[in-house]
């Protein structure tokens, strides 16, 4: 079945705390995926909260520093398996989180990935881990979706902005994102951001639900094929 396919990311500064704020804010908005980077979790933590028709799905919690962290739901209806990229992760300079949808059409592979870099993460090492992670998932007949708080601010030209324009097109990823997802005082950045297959149609709009200096982004990519959880792996 084809249909419009909904991917929600928020960084949303701590979870624990916004859990039933959170749950309210997507209720009308009904995505197939939540990412959420900065949940502040620890791994004990993240099992037991529940988002209701959602399950979690991938995880990815700090072990040394405190707070970070990614997190993908997916919609009950969906299947997913795990990927395992912890060798890529590295706490603050990039933290992943994957799946792999489970299709019908096996041959076709829909990947999303998670990510979170802190503002006084390592670019270089972001960067690196970035190259040889989208090359071992890159082939044929495989689609990447990537969303995230990267904080590399796509509202200026910058050394970092220019080395993510580069590397990404060599993998058919464009950025999504046009609008301002964090506005503090007097400053607007958009350093929140997904990255979809370029040949890609797609509709973006800012989710504003009040719960961090944060915005949400709604991702709509009509004509996707949306997996449902009652095909077999």
């Amino acid at each position: 079945m084809k249909d419009s396919f909904k991917v929600l990311h928020q960084n949303i500064r701590g979870l624990k705390s916004k859990l039933n704020e959170f749950e309210l804010s997507i209720l009308e908005v009904a995505p197939h995926i939540i990412c959420l980077t900065e949940h502040h979790l620890d791994d004990n933590e993240i099992d037991i909260t529940h988002l209701p028709n959602y399950k979690l799905s991938a995880k990815y919690c700090r072990q040394k520093l405190k707070y970070g962290g990614v997190s993908i739901y997916i919609h009950d209806s969906l299947t997913c398996s795990n990927i395992n990229l912890q060798k890529y992760s590295k706490e603050k300079d990039v933290e992943i989180c994957p799946i792999q949808l489970v299709t019908q059409q096996k041959e076709n592979k829909i990947i999303m990935l998670g990510i979170y870099r802190a503002p006084s993460g390592n670019v270089e090492i972001f960067l690196n881990m970035m190259e040889n992670m989208l090359h071992l998932l890159y082939k044929p007949k495989t689609e990447l979706v990537i969303c995230g708080d990267f904080n590399i601010n796509y509202m200026e030209q910058s050394k970092n902005k220019k080395s993510l324009d580069i590397l990404l097109p060599m993998y058919n990823l464009t950025s999504t994102v046009y609008f301002p997802t964090r506005i503090v005082d007097n400053t607007a950045t958009m350093i929140d951001n997904i990255f979809i297959d370029a040949s890609r149609k797609h509709n973006i709009k800012p989710h504003i639900n009040g719960l961090s200096d944060h915005d949400a982004q709604i991702l709509t990519i009509p004509n996707f094929f949306v997996p449902n959880r009652d095909i077999n792996p």
